[in-house]
């Protein structure tokens, strides 16, 4: 038990590094002259990020809603009542993680916020691109703890994509 626990938080380590000099920890950026530079931190969003990490950034874009469909706004704002409900949420895929803990995580957006949450992230055995604006249709789970820093606040779960 303890080797597959430790296997998947490496498993976890390896697809969210984005390099050197970066993470959630880093306090200071080195140049490549080995200068050291200051590294602001965004503050975590709620709902929009895991815990621990740095919050999702916000993209310039503007999605229409189908009918139908809930804004991520609406879906912040009204979020316990929504709780364990099938919600559809339509916008556009701003980041996509394959094959995490046996998911795909997709993190979307549609220009509306609440309160400062802009993003929602979707678990599906789908794949989508960048960029591409897709309708997904899930249950909404609160507080969701997976353990290792990474908690959510708002998830959809098992999301689909409908027309």
């Amino acid at each position: 038990m303890k080797k597959s626990i430790i296997l998947i938080a490496l498993v976890l380590a390896f697809v969210n590094c984005k390099g050197p000099r970066s993470g959630p920890l880093v306090k200071e950026n080195f140049t490549t002259t080995g200068q050291v530079q200051s590294q602001t931190q965004n503050p975590v969003a709620e709902g929009s990020a895991h815990m621990g990490q740095v919050a999702s950034e916000k993209v310039n874009v503007v999605v229409e809603p189908c009918a139908g469909c809930t804004t991520i706004a609406k879906l912040m704002e009204n979020k316990k009542s929504e709780s364990g409900k099938v919600l559809r949420v339509k916008g556009s895929v701003t980041k996509f993680n394959p094959q995490i803990m046996g998911k795909n995580w997709v993190h979307i957006q549609d220009g509306s916020e609440f309160s400062g949450t802009f993003d929602l992230t979707i678990t599906t055995d789908l794949e989508v691109v960048v960029g591409q604006i897709v309708t997904f249709e899930g249950k909404i789970a609160l507080d969701k703890d997976f353990g290792y820093g990474y908690s959510y606040n708002v998830l959809m779960e098992e999301g689909k994509i409908v027309q």
